[in-house]
């Protein structure tokens, strides 16, 4: 071989080196923008997903202002059974925690009775009477969107927050008043709804769609506020 193919071969393998290291260069970001990309694609369905469980929760996340209403339409009857006589059977899997007597508390008259210790429903137990209090106000939510109507009149999907909680001293006896605010939604349009949210696969590509589906349920929604008044004497 002579000197000039030794420098033509020589010049062609350096050529080579080149282009196999620029090759390599290339596979190295495409690589990155394959990870990066499937991190994009990650992200979005996290998104996407958050965005099903909050409207299956009922949470919008660009919920508009309003204030609630009064609670007054949404009381149980008057003639509707006591405490003590209907949640151990609409709630068999905490029946040994109903340690409640006394009325449902709508007012200080008529005052749910909260015993921390109850020998008749649970001579085992001792239970705290701040949990109770808390654990009846979801029951008797319950009772008022559930329980007492009949199909087709009731809630689906309630939520509830506490809005004021203090102490009261009415004619000597102890009561905790708790004002909580409750949301939910009327079951027929929330059935609807939640039909047409996943009929269409939650909306991942029709942002309109998506907007209208969840005005629409804001549009149903009840919010109100109720009272709670609890006899504290047996724990106070």
């Amino acid at each position: 071989m002579t000197d000039k193919e030794k420098q033509e071969w020589a010049d062609l393998q350096k050529e080579l080196a080149e282009t196999q290291a620029e090759l390599e260069k290339l596979l190295k970001e495409s690589e990155e923008m394959d990870k990066e990309f499937a991190d994009a694609i990650e992200q979005l369905e996290a998104i996407r997903e958050e965005d099903n469980d909050n409207w299956l929760m009922g949470i919008n996340p660009n919920p508009p202002s309003g204030e609630a209403v009064s609670g007054e339409q949404y009381r149980l009857p008057e003639n509707y059974p006591a405490p003590r006589e209907i949640l151990r059977e609409h709630f068999p899997r905490t029946a040994n925690q109903c340690n409640f007597s006394g009325d449902w508390g709508y007012d200080a008259e008529h005052a749910v009775i909260v015993k921390e210790f109850d020998p008749e429903i649970n001579p085992d137990e001792k239970f705290d009477g701040v949990s109770l209090e808390y654990a009846f106000i979801d029951k008797r939510i319950r009772e008022e969107l559930i329980f007492s109507r009949p199909e087709g009149e009731r809630f689906e999907e309630f939520d509830s927050c506490i809005i004021e909680q203090r102490l009261m001293n009415i004619n000597g006896v102890p009561h905790d008043y708790i004002l909580v605010e409750v949301t939910a939604y009327p079951e027929k349009e929330w059935n609807e709804l939640k039909a047409d949210w996943e009929s269409h696969d939650f909306y991942k590509d029709d942002p309109q769609g998506h907007e209208a589906n969840l005005s629409r349920k804001e549009a149903c929604k009840i919010t109100y506020q109720a009272e709670y008044y609890f006899n504290i004497s047996d724990f106070y």
